[in-house]
C-alpha cells in the first residue's frame, strides 16, 4: 500500500489496521532492533535523496512515513489508526496536539495527517542536524524550537505557526516537549492551545502509544531498542472549537488522551499513564 492508497482508506473509513497473522510470533528485541535500524538507515538515505527534489513536502513526506509503517509490520509489529472518520470532511485548518512517546510518531503522523493536505510541524532544532534524517526535517520547513527558553519558543510558534496556518497548513504540536513512555497530564503544556486561540483555529487531540521504540539508555535515539510486542496505536479525538476557551480545550484534550491510554493499558497490558487521573489537572499544566 502506497501513501495515496493509505490516505484514501483513512479518509473513507477513518481506520487502518495491520493485517493480522503476518507474523505469528514477534521478533525478540535483540533481533528486532538491529533489523529495524538497518532498514531505517535505508529509508533515511532514500528520504535524504528525495528531500533534495522539489515537491518532497507534497508527496514524498507521506511516502516516507508509510515506508516506516511497512517496516514496523515487517518485523512483526502491529499498527492501528482509529477515530479519523469523524473528521473525514474536515475543511478548515486545525492545530493537532499529541502526546509524545517516541520518535515513531514523528515518522507516522505526517502521512496520517497529510490526508488533509498541508502540515507544519513543531520540532526540536537538533533534529534538523541529524545525519540523513536532518535533510528530511529541513525539507518540510518545520517550526524549529530549542526547548531552552519557553518564552522564545512561544513567540516563534505563535509567529511561524500563524503564518503556516494562514498559508493553508495545519499545525502539529507535541506540547510535552520531550518524550515520555508514560503520560503525565502535568507535562502537557498549553502551547498548541495558545496557537489555536491566536489564529482562531480548532484543536484536535491525538493520542499515541508508540512504545514500540523505547528511548536509549545512553542516547535517546542512537541506542533506542525495538519491541514488536508493543502495538503501535494512534487515535484521533474530537474537533474542539476555539470558542471553548483555553482551559476547556486543554481539559478536553488531556481527557481524550488519558482516556485512550487507559483503554490501551487494559487491552495491551502496558503501563501508559503516569497517574491514575483520567483527566489530569489542567490547572497544573505548565505554560509553554
Amino acid at each position: 500500500m502506497d501513501a495515496k492508497s493509505f490516505q484514501a482508506q483513512l479518509k473513507e473509513t477513518g481506520h487502518y489496521a495491520s493485517p493480522r497473522g503476518i507474523w505469528r510470533h514477534h521478533l525478540p528485541s535483540f533481533l528486532a532492533t538491529p533489523i529495524f535500524d538497518a532498514f531505517m538507515a535505508e529509508i533515511f538515505v532514500r528520504g535524504n535523496i528525495q528531500s533534495r527534489r522539489p515537491g518532497f513536502m507534497d508527496k514524498e513526506w507521506s511516502e516516507f512515513g508509510v515506508r516506516v509503517i511497512h517496516l514496523v509490520e515487517r518485523i512483526g509489529g502491529y499498527v492501528e489508526v482509529e477515530g479519523f472518520r469523524g473528521i473525514s470532511d474536515l475543511r478548515e485548518k486545525v492545530v493537532w496536539v499529541s502526546n509524545h512517546v517516541s520518535a515513531l510518531e514523528t515518522y507516522l503522523l505526517p502521512p496520517i495527517l497529510m490526508t488533509w493536505p498541508g502540515l507544519i510541524i513543531v520540532l526540536k532544532e537538533p533534529l534538523a542536524h541529524y545525519p540523513f534524517f536532518g535533510s528530511v526535517v529541513r525539507a518540510v520547513s518545520p517550526i524549529r524550537v530549542l526547548r531552552k527558553n519557553p518564552i522564545e519558543d512561544l513567540r516563534k510558534v505563535m509567529k511561524e505557526g500563524a503564518e503556516g496556518i494562514r498559508a493553508g497548513r495545519s499545525a502539529l504540536v507535541f506540547p510535552q516537549g520531550t518524550r515520555h513512555r508514560q503520560f503525565d497530564p502535568a507535562t502537557f503544556n498549553t502551547l498548541g492551545t495558545k496557537l489555536a486561540l491566536h489564529v482562531k483555529a480548532p484543536v484536535v487531540p491525538i493520542a499515541v502509544s508508540t512504545d514500540f521504540i523505547r528511548i536509549g539508555r545512553w542516547h535517546r535515539d542512537l541506542f533506542a531498542s525495538i519491541h514488536p510486542e508493543s502495538p503501535v496505536r494512534i487515535a484521533c479525538g474530537p474537533v474542539l472549537p476555539c470558542e471553548l476557551g483555553q482551559a476547556e480545550i486543554q481539559r478536553r484534550s488531556v481527557a481524550f488522551i488519558s482516556g485512550k491510554l487507559a483503554e490501551w493499558e487494559k487491552s495491551d497490558g502496558l503501563k501508559l499513564l503516569a497517574t491514575k487521573s483520567a483527566e489530569g489537572n489542567p490547572g497544573a499544566t505548565p505554560e509553554a
